[in-house]
């Protein structure tokens, strides 16, 4: 499913992004997996969430305080999403062994791209988190779905 942004919407997750960027340098730990620059890689993470907040049609989160686990966005069902972005077409949905002791409901991955982003599907934490998905892709162990493995997001 593709989900265009408009050029004011884009704008507005480039300053998210930067924002959310600047304020994690001074009261994180980076924790991305990945080999991208950290600022593009908070900025395709907004976009990925704004593509499936206009998608679903729920507000997107617009706070930029300092993030550490939880949702990226709530369903209209009450359901907590989190938001898995990469620029790799052939992408997999990832995440850390850690998210397994507090997960959120439902992993979307979406191939995000400078106009928005693919929304290539969602796995439940019940999908996501056994033991057979666990792989080292190269930043040691995680939780690994390939896009054949998610469901469509309607």
């Amino acid at each position: 499913m593709r989900v265009d942004l408009t050029p004011a919407e884009l704008h507005i997750c480039r300053i998210l992004g930067v924002m959310r960027r600047s304020i994690a340098m001074i009261k994180v730990t980076d924790q991305q997996v990945g080999n991208n620059d950290t600022w593009a890689i908070d900025i395709d993470g907004v976009v990925g969430e704004y593509c499936v907040a206009k998608h679903l049609n729920v507000c997107p989160d617009l706070t930029v305080s300092a993030r550490r686990g939880g949702s990226d966005l709530i369903s209209v069902l009450g359901e907590t999403i989190d938001v898995k972005t990469t620029r790799t077409k052939n992408g997999r949905l990832l995440a850390t062994i850690k998210k397994a002791a507090d997960p959120c409901d439902i992993y979307v991955l979406v191939i995000v791209d400078d106009a928005g982003g693919e929304i290539a599907g969602y796995a439940t934490k019940e999908d996501l988190f056994q033991d057979k998905n666990i792989k080292d892709l190269g930043h040691g162990p995680g939780y690994v779905l390939d896009k054949n493995q998610l469901k469509e997001l309607l």
